[in-house]
C-alpha cells in the first residue's frame, strides 16, 4: 500500500450564520467555509482523520472544535491503540476546560469528536457525541461510532427526533469526565471506504442515499461533492462536515448497496 486518498469538506450550511465545525486530515486542521472539497493524497502507512462539531455559539464553538483537534494532532501517537486513545481524548477534554478557565467568555463551550486511524494492520475508530464514522463495505454502511444521544427515536423519514447529546468534550462550565468510544477493526480493504461526518450530513441525508453515493463513485472528491450537494438540497439546517477516505489502490465495488 502506497498511501491514502482523502477528500474533506466543511461548510456552515444554509441556515447557520457561521461554521463551528473543524476537520483534520493528517496534521492539517481546516475550518471556515470551503467552496469545494479538498483532496489529500497521503503517503505513508498511517492516516489520522477527525471531525469536531463545536457548540457554544459562533466564536466559542469554533474555538472548542479547533482546540480539540489541535491537541489531538499534537498527541497523535497515543491515538493508535485503544488504551492510550481514550487517555488522549480525555486529555483533550481537560484541555478545553483549561482554556475555559483562561478565557471566561468561552465558559461552557464544547465539541463532539469522531475520528479514525487508518493503518495497514488495523482501523481504529473513536468518538464522543453524535458525529459519525461509517465503513462502506459490500455495498452497505456499517456505523462504527456510537451515538451519545438522549433518544434514538426517528421520524417517518428516518431522521432522529432528539438532538440532545449525553456527552461531549467540554460543554459545561465545570469539569465533566467523558467515556470515549474506541474500537478496533480489520484494515480498510481496497474496495471499501471510510466516511466521517457531522450530524449536518447524517440528519439531512438517509443512510441509503449515502450508501448509493459511495457505491456509484470511487473518486473521493466526487463522493464528498455529491454528499454535500445532497445535504444542501435537503436544507442543510446545520454545519456540514464530511471526510471520505480510501486506500490508494482502491477499485470499484461491484455490489449493489443494501441497508
Amino acid at each position: 500500500m502506497s498511501g491514502w486518498q482523502i477528500a474533506a469538506f466543511t461548510h456552515r450550511g444554509r441556515v447557520r450564520s457561521s461554521n463551528e465545525d473543524a476537520v483534520a486530515v493528517a496534521g492539517q486542521v481546516m475550518t471556515g467555509d470551503m467552496t469545494k472539497p479538498i483532496r489529500h493524497d497521503i503517503t505513508g502507512r498511517d492516516c489520522l482523520l477527525m471531525i469536531a462539531d463545536g457548540m457554544g455559539g459562533h466564536a466559542q464553538g469554533a474555538l472548542a472544535s479547533k482546540t480539540a483537534l489541535d491537541h489531538l494532532i499534537a498527541d497523535a501517537d497515543r491515538l493508535s491503540s485503544p488504551e492510550s486513545c481514550s487517555n488522549a481524548i480525555e486529555a483533550a477534554n481537560e484541555r478545553l476546560f483549561a482554556v475555559m478557565s483562561e478565557r471566561l467568555e468561552s465558559a461552557g463551550m464544547g465539541t463532539t469528536l469522531v475520528g479514525v486511524v487508518l493503518t495497514e494492520r488495523a482501523l481504529l475508530a473513536f468518538n464522543v457525541g453524535d458525529s459519525r464514522c461509517y465503513r462502506f463495505s459490500g455495498g452497505g454502511l456499517l456505523q462504527l461510532s456510537h451515538d451519545d444521544v438522549a433518544s434514538t427515536a426517528t421520524d417517518s423519514s428516518g431522521h432522529r427526533q432528539s438532538h440532545a447529546i449525553t456527552q461531549c468534550l467540554g460543554g459545561s462550565p465545570f469539569y465533566m469526565p467523558i467515556g470515549p468510544h474506541v474500537r478496533i477493526d480489520a484494515p480498510l480493504a481496497p474496495d471499501e471506504a471510510i466516511l466521517l461526518c457531522s450530524d449536518g450530513l447524517s440528519d439531512m441525508v438517509q443512510d441509503r442515499t449515502i450508501a448509493m453515493t459511495l457505491a456509484n463513485a470511487t473518486d473521493v472528491t466526487k463522493i464528498v461533492r455529491a454528499l454535500a450537494a445532497s445535504a444542501m438540497q435537503a436544507g442543510a439546517a446545520d454545519n456540514l462536515s464530511i471526510v471520505v477516505g480510501r486506500t490508494a489502490n482502491s477499485f470499484p465495488s461491484l455490489t449493489a448497496p443494501e441497508i
